[in-house]
């Protein structure tokens, strides 16, 4: 199985390792998201009613307000990967004790699809993706 390593930044720490979602829109919280069921209810999203829970959550960034904290309560996700950095996405990963990162030496959205399997190890700050056959 090929295995991609990619550096980043830690934002929460943990090690973690589940299968990618992949949101290729920016995610808005409030109510645009289901936490207790785990999944975005923006109507027109690509990720409408797919369930996050226990996913590696992979991003460009979060829009919107503090309602974006609702993605990190009640069911979160297993982890956070995203590329533009945001108060609203540490905060989130610190509300719900998510493992969190960014600021990656190649950016992730073009490498990870969802069903990859990536293991991120914010802990030693990088995440390193087992592409899905």
């Amino acid at each position: 199985m090929e295995k991609i390593r990619i550096k980043g930044k830690r934002q929460y720490p943990g090690c973690v390792e589940a299968e990618a979602l992949v949101s290729p829109k920016p995610l808005m919280g409030f109510t645009n998201c289901n936490a207790m069921e785990g999944y975005t209810t923006e109507r027109n999203h690509p990720l409408f009613k797919v369930k996050y829970t226990g996913k590696v959550l992979v991003f460009h960034n979060a829009r919107g307000s503090g309602g974006f904290m609702a993605y990190g309560v009640g069911a979160p996700p297993a982890a956070f990967v995203y590329t533009r950095t945001s108060p609203l996405n540490v905060l989130c990963a610190q509300a719900g004790h998510v493992p969190a990162m960014t600021d990656f030496e190649t950016d992730p959205m073009e490498i990870i699809e969802t069903g990859d399997m990536v293991l991120v190890n914010a802990d030693e700050e990088y995440i390193e993706i087992t592409k899905k056959k």
